[in-house]
């Protein structure tokens, strides 16, 4: 993970390994294989900021609207979560149901389930769609790569789960093209 980490900040680290690591017949491709991918994968990160802004603006407005205290910080504590795939929005619930369960029970209750709701509409229509906008990744597809990505490797999986769907749908396309080439 730290090692991931330096590649990852320095300016051209990932295709200098990959230089090192792929055989001269192959860099170029390699190279170009990254490059788009890392393209697709910066649209990805700018879609999980366009989602963390969806998701703050609606919780603001439920909160707003049921008049729980600290919506505003509330809704962008949801905002950041969003960052973390299924259990971002889990976690951004807590504090928001708690606070306000004290405010009245019944309140709490209500604020769960409008949780439970956003996160519902969040998995199953915004974040597919989003993903298929801004990375090209088909919304079953992304879906399903969370679900392995999540299974095989918990919390990071999820993280990670698009960014690796992304590099393999530019393979399985290029791939494709080159199939069609022959035809």
């Amino acid at each position: 993970v730290v090692i991931s980490f330096y590649l990852a900040v320095q300016e051209d680290g990932i295709a200098d390994v990959l230089r090192i690591i792929t055989p001269r017949e192959y860099e170029g491709y390699a190279l170009s294989l990254w490059s788009r991918s890392q393209r697709k994968i910066g649209r990805w990160l700018q879609g999980q900021l366009l989602l963390g802004l969806i998701i703050g603006v609606i919780v603001f407005i439920a909160l707003t609207i049921l008049q729980v205290r600290y919506a505003l910080i509330l809704a962008i504590l949801s905002a950041i979560f969003e960052i973390i795939p299924y259990f971002g929005p889990i976690l951004a619930a807590i504090p928001a149901v708690a606070v306000a369960a004290i405010q009245d029970p019944f309140l709490g209750l209500l604020v769960a389930g409008i949780y439970f709701l956003v996160q519902q509409t969040e998995n199953h229509l915004i974040y597919p769609q989003v993903v298929r906008k801004t990375v090209g990744v088909p919304p079953l597809l992304a879906i399903i790569a969370l679900l392995i990505g999540g299974k095989l490797a918990g919390m990071t999986g999820f993280i990670v789960a698009i960014p690796v769907a992304v590099v393999l749908v530019e393979y399985l396309n290029d791939v494709v093209d080159y199939k069609k080439s022959f035809a």
